[in-house]
């Protein structure tokens, strides 16, 4: 049984809340009213109550289906597919109710078929619209659903996809709500709420159930924002906001009381997608810092922007890690006045791209015709046949791969009775020819961001056109994280820029920039390097969370400090990247990695292969997985190895996603391990006694205490602690 104050899942039979203490009562899983306990539906909203008030009741022709019946194949494939390594989490998530308002009124007299249909369509729309953005429809809700973003596929932009789900939502539900309104004079309307915070992911079934607990409130708030929403429309906690502060649009509602908390939440209407597209996008609207220390880089674009301007086109591809500035890179370079007269086409992958296909190309050509969101097909068609007759005549006939492209219809009977395949080729040629003239008349800049991110279609494209480079006017820039992999590397034309977090120097000016200068921040900017090993990206976001929980006031560049700082938690915007990133490890990668977050920063080999119990085959081709995507590096090869965590956040994140229970029991045997491999090594022992009370081995701890104590030193070995979890 839940409890309806805090959220959290109790035994039968107990009368008050295990976790808060409060008294446990029965509630309307729609509208929260608390309920007698014979209720068969609600007095307050007409809702029906099933035996168990956590588990709303289900639309009969979708009580019988499972995850698996409504889960589209490329995500119910990846769920199973990473199911040993998603399971038994800590998950950080965004979760999405949505139901359609006072459905028993709005069906009431209407034959039960009807009635039946209405709300199936009104529920499959909900679905469809959150499997675009790569959800989970954990729960049918007979009227509505719940759905997570995050979990059990982690994404590090599960807030910023759960709004665009729910904005999505409701435009397809208009659709719904025209066809009921015709047929059945009904009006049907949708209502959403949304919450980001932390859940357990217990295990996941075959049928692609999902066993959960939600950590607090997670849940409630979520349930919650729904309730408060009016019919048509959104409402968001300021967890959420913030997560996607810059993508989407908002209409602040102020702070609203929530059962079962102590202070009121601040609560948001969601009222649109907001200009913002990517991180850089959504930065740039609050502000961007100065750029630093990237000048290295900057020169070698102007090379490469030289040659290319002579006639022989170039390639960059620029590599790194989330949040060292990649996208920041190309955005100075290609505003600065090393560009000018040449035109500039720009696009971005999205992370939910893979499953859109030709968005990244799409996106380039709206630019290059000047199309706007606001364009109605008219418009649009005119724009392209325009630009296509004034660059040259002889490219009228790509015009109707074109206005497919766009989605636009075509009136050409040999078009049309092409096979798709044939379709696809034409539209690949049609646009790198567009290209290639338009290099002739003036020269070319492409961008083309996040490739690891790309779909078949724009990487079939950029194949197609890095071939053609040589003889033409084009600079393509791409950028992309270490997992993307392509083919260009043994041209001549081709250059990799490596990108790292930003030397000492750098990372010292840019947290001048962010902070200030004066002496009383010198302690907090030496932490902050050092918690963030210079990734800019993890060095606003941390100061940022600094600002928004009062430890620092004032303005940006002249802050000061609210007290003293003794530690700085990992933002949720930085935890969401770290942890997607970890999620994509082989199920015995993430487990060593694991293992080796549990023993410590620092990881002797022995240790962690006594901790991981892996075999050695899978263990030296784990290691092997986490020193090539520099989780870990080899810090010290004699008298054994050691390795070390890259990133102290990677460190941190990894730890905290692992459930207590298991904590403990690795704990206990990085304790026993530390204690077999090293017997003698007295400077060990706090590193051993430090697992062991983290393990809960109270016995073990006492037997190491009275063992220092008969050895007549008084007190334990090296008089401190050092950090916990370090193993020597």
């Amino acid at each position: 049984m839940q409890c309806i104050s805090c959220g959290s899942p109790n035994r039968a039979g107990v009368h008050f809340c295990e976790s808060c203490g409060a008294k446990m009562e029965r509630a309307c899983p729609t509208c929260g009213t608390v309920l007698s306990p014979e209720a068969r539906f609600c007095g307050a909203c007409g809702n029906p109550i099933v035996a168990d008030a956590a588990t709303p009741a289900q639309s009969p022709a979708l009580r019988s289906e499972t995850p698996e019946h409504y889960t589209p194949s490329h995500l119910a494939e990846r769920i199973l597919g990473g199911r040993a390594a998603l399971e038994g989490e800590r998950k950080q998530v965004t979760i999405l109710f949505a139901d359609l308002k006072g459905s028993l009124e709005m069906i009431e007299g209407v034959d039960p078929e009807h009635s039946q249909a209405i709300l199936d369509s009104a529920v499959g729309a909900m679905m469809d619209a959150v499997h675009r953005y790569e959800g989970t429809v954990n729960k049918v809700l007979g009227d509505g659903i719940m759905a997570l973003f995050g979990a059990p596929l982690a994404h590090e932009d599960h807030a910023v996809r759960a709004c665009y789900a729910a904005l999505t939502l409701q435009k397809e539900m208009q659709a719904v709500a025209a066809e009921t309104r015709r047929n059945h004079g009904i009006e049907a309307q949708v209502r959403v709420g949304l919450h980001s915070g932390e859940v357990v992911v217990r295990s996941i079934g075959n049928d692609l159930s999902m066993d959960y607990d939600a950590i607090g409130p997670t849940v409630h708030i979520a349930g919650r924002m729904e309730q408060l929403a009016t019919p048509g429309s959104a409402r968001i906690s300021a967890e959420t906001f913030r997560l996607a502060e810059g993508f989407v649009e908002v209409a602040a509602l102020g702070p609203v009381p929530v059962k079962g908390l102590e202070a009121p939440i601040e609560v948001y209407e969601l009222t649109g997608a907001g200009a913002a597209r990517t991180r850089l996008q959504a930065a740039a609207a609050r502000g961007l810092t100065r750029f630093v220390g990237r000048d290295s880089e900057l020169q070698a674009l102007n090379e490469a922007l030289q040659s290319a301007g002579d006639g022989h086109g170039q390639i960059v591809s620029v590599v790194g890690e989330a949040g060292v500035g990649k996208s920041r890179l190309f955005y100075e370079f290609t505003r600065s006045h090393r560009v000018e007269g040449w035109l500039v086409l720009e696009n971005n992958s999205v992370s939910y791209g893979k499953a859109s296909p030709w968005h990244p190309v799409v996106d380039l050509l709206k630019g290059y015709f000047g199309i706007e969101d606001e364009d109605d097909p008219r418009r649009t068609a005119e724009k392209v046949v325009g630009k296509l007759v004034m660059l040259d005549d002889a490219l009228r006939a790509s015009l109707s791969p074109l206005l497919a492209l766009f989605g636009l219809p075509v009136d050409d009977a040999e078009w049309n009775g092409l096979e798709a395949s044939d379709r696809r080729a034409a539209m690949l040629e049609t646009v790198k020819r567009l290209l290639l003239r338009e290099s002739r008349v003036q020269p070319l800049i492409l961008v083309f961001e996040d490739l690891h991110w790309i779909d078949g279609e724009t990487q079939a494209l950029l194949d197609s056109l890095v071939a053609s480079l040589p003889t033409s006017r084009i600079l393509l820039l791409t950028n992309y994280r270490p997992e993307y992999k392509h083919d260009w590397g043994g041209r001549t034309y081709y250059k990799q820029l490596r990108i790292d977090p930003l030397a000492a120097a750098g990372a010292e000016e840019l947290a001048a920039e962010l902070i200030g200068d004066h002496p009383g921040l010198a302690d907090l900017k030496r932490l902050l390097i050092e918690r963030t090993e210079g990734n800019p990206l993890f060095l606003e976001e941390s100061v940022r969370a600094l600002v928004e929980t009062g430890a620092l006031v004032g303005n940006r560049g002249a802050y000061r400090m609210n007290g003293k700082v003794e530690s700085i938690d990992v933002p949720a915007t930085v935890q969401a990247i770290l942890a997607a990133r970890i999620d994509r490890l082989a199920p015995d990668a993430k487990h060593l990695l694991q293992c080796a977050a549990i023993v410590g920063h620092h990881v002797a080999h022995p240790v962690l292969a006594a901790v991981a119990e892996l075999e050695e085959a899978a263990l030296r081709r784990s290691l092997a997985e986490l020193q090539a995507g520099e989780f870990v590096y080899e810090a010290q090869l004699f008298p054994e190895s050691m390795y070390v965590f890259k990133h102290a956040l990677t460190h941190e994140v990894t730890y905290h996603s692992v459930l207590q229970d298991r904590r403990r029991a690795l704990h206990r045997r990085a304790g026993d391990a530390i204690s077999d491999v090293y017997p003698d090594r007295r400077e060990n022992w706090w590193a051993i006694v430090s697992h062991y009370e983290r393990a809960e081995a109270w016995e073990k701890v006492a037997r190491l205490q009275l063992s220092w104590l008969t050895q007549g030193s008084g007190e334990a070995p090296g008089g401190s602690s050092p950090t916990p979890g370090a193993c020597g």
